[in-house]
Formats: C-alpha cells, structure tokens, sequence
C-alpha cells in the first residue's frame, strides 16, 4: 500500500522527526520543500502519526509552525518537534525555572514549593523537570497560586510514559490546570539516562532565568544552569550550610558569578518585579522569641539552644514544639531549623 504523501511541510518535519537524526533532518530543512521531498521518499509511514497523537490526548507542535515556542527557535539545537498535554500558550509575563536535586532536604522543598507559589502569584511561569525533589516541590508551589498555567514541565521521556511514575498525577495537575506537559520524544519513549541532559537545554530555553535550589558537584542541575549561561539567560543559586554536600553545586555557581538568591524576592526583584501581594512576616509570640530567635537554616540541638538562652532543656523542648506546631520551625535528624516563610 503507498504511503501517502504528507500534506504540509509541517507534517513532513514531524514524519522525518520520528525517524531520522536532528543533522539529517536540518540538512533537508536547508533545501525550500526538502522536508516533504524527504519525507516523501523516506520510505516508511511515521510511528506516531498525527491521529494516533491525537487520540492519546496530546498535541504536537513543530518549529516551522506559529504555536512553537518563540524563545526555543534562538537556542542552538532547539527541538524539531514537541509533544505536548495541556495548553502550549505563550507566556504573558516572564517565565523562569526552578531545578535542583532529586534527594533534597526538607528546607530545599520548602524553599523550592514557596518560591514557586510566590514566582506564580507575581506572574512568573514556573517551569521545571517534573523529576522528585525540588523539581517535584517547584511544581506543586506553582500548582498552589491563584494563577491558571503557571507550571510547565518538560520530560526526558514520552508523555506516554511519565518519569516518575508516582509524578503521573502531578503531571495531569499542571495540564488540568491550564500548564503544559512536554517532550521532544515520541510518547512511547522510556526515560533513558541520555535523554535527561538534552531536555535540560529546552528547560532553560523556555526561561528568562534560572535558579538552582540544593544542587551536589555532580547534579544535572548544573548542566542546565551551564545551558541557560550559554543560551544568555540569567542564572541564581540559593545557598546552604557550609558543608553541606547538597549545597555544594549552589556554592560553586555562585564562585562562578551566579546571582545568589535566598527568596523569591531576591529573583524578583532582580528581573524587576514584586511579590504579589507581599505581606510583613509573621512573628512567633512575644513568650516564644527568645528560643526562635536561637534556631536558624542550620539544624540547632535543644542542648545548644537551652545553653544560650539560658532555659532549662524541658522548657526549650516545649517551646520548639510550640513553634513548630505554629508552623515556625521544623524539626531535622541533627536539631531544629527555622521553617521558610
């Protein structure tokens, strides 16, 4: 049976996408109709045609059509093609992502979900990996605002095939939400360990800046801050304790001349906006001030904290449960640390 010729150079990109490499392809995106010249010749119907797309709930775009993300036609090597669930609609303000590391502590999950919710509440798309850790916190802080599509996530697999499985539900959140969900591979694509690298570049692509919170020397995360410095876009680090292994990525960007930033504020204001609807902090009660004054981002032993404020360890014990049951300070393996706002 012949394989019928595709009916717009846009469907032919998608055709040669499915089956050829990114060089070949652009070599015959070079030539005026090449795409459907060689798609034409190619032999052999695409996997993923457009009605079966279609019928698993997803869209796809290419980069010759108008939908196509504006800010990933200027990066090199931008993708041929993106899948997509949920809405593909540009963004209306500024976008920004937020990465960092898969095993992350407590504080980097609390400081990745409200950066994320206070981004999204001044407008900021928020876009990341949909990968555990803070990835997964910076979706749910953004899924929080009052905003509808404030979360973008891009995958290193198919979207037939969400990577991690118990994020699947997050996922179908950000496109219920009016976000998108997207991928350069095909849906029936499995996570391989390559993948994850090279959509750390559409990551970044899609923002204006981005900010890295817990990050090791080793951690993807720095590829993608490494991505966004050549594709010229901003890039903000968020320290940690000195010493502390899962910061150490965080302190050698900002060695290396990344924006150091401790809040949303912080990103804000340097990209020239404001925290919606900003509110003065709350204060614990006037009894509680003296122990929360001795707790800080590092984990602090009642011991310690008894010793200087000059309060028995009972009464100490008491009051950081106090504190912690107003949502003041959390408790960690080493002590208690104060709970970002």
């Amino acid at each position: 049976m012949p394989i019928p010729r595709p009916a717009s150079e846009s469907e032919a990109l998608l055709h040669l996408s499915q089956q050829a490499s990114r060089q070949q392809v652009r070599q015959w995106l070079a030539k005026p109709g090449g795409a459907q010249a060689a798609a034409a010749q190619h032999g052999q119907a695409p996997p993923w045609p457009l009605a079966r797309i279609a019928a698993q709930g997803f869209g796809v775009v290419t980069s010759l059509d108008a939908e196509y993300p504006e800010p990933l036609r200027h990066i090199p090597d931008p993708p041929l093609a993106l899948y997509h669930q949920g809405e593909l609609r540009e963004a209306q303000g500024p976008c920004l992502a937020i990465v960092g590391a898969r095993r992350a502590t407590r504080l980097g999950l609390r400081i990745a979900e409200g950066m994320g919710r206070e981004l999204a509440n001044a407008g900021v798309r928020v876009i990341s990996g949909l990968a555990r850790g803070i990835d997964g916190a910076a979706h749910r802080g953004a899924l929080a605002s009052a905003v509808q599509g404030s979360a973008w996530a891009v995958l290193g697999s198919g979207l037939a095939k969400i990577y991690p499985r118990e994020h699947k539900a997050l996922a179908q959140r950000i496109a219920d939400a009016g976000g998108a969900v997207i991928s350069e591979y095909m849906p029936d694509v499995r996570p391989y360990r390559g993948n994850f690298p090279e959509r750390n570049r559409i990551i970044s692509g899609l923002a204006n800046a981005v900010v890295v919170v817990e990050a090791s020397e080793r951690s993807g995360s720095l590829i993608t801050a490494r991505m966004a410095a050549e594709q010229g876009r901003d890039v903000f680090a968020v320290p940690g304790a000195v010493g502390n292994s899962v910061s150490a990525g965080c302190h050698w960007l900002i060695r290396q001349g990344a924006e150091l930033a401790e809040c949303a504020a912080d990103v804000l204001g340097s990209m020239g906006l404001c925290v919606a609807a900003a509110q003065a902090p709350q204060t614990p009660p006037e009894r509680l001030a003296p122990v929360f004054s001795a707790v800080s981002a590092t984990p602090t032993a009642a011991d310690d904290i008894s010793l200087a404020v000059g309060l028995s360890v009972e009464v100490v014990i008491g009051d950081l449960v106090q504190l912690e049951l107003l949502g003041f300070v959390e408790p960690t393996a080493d002590g208690y640390i104060r709970a970002p706002p």
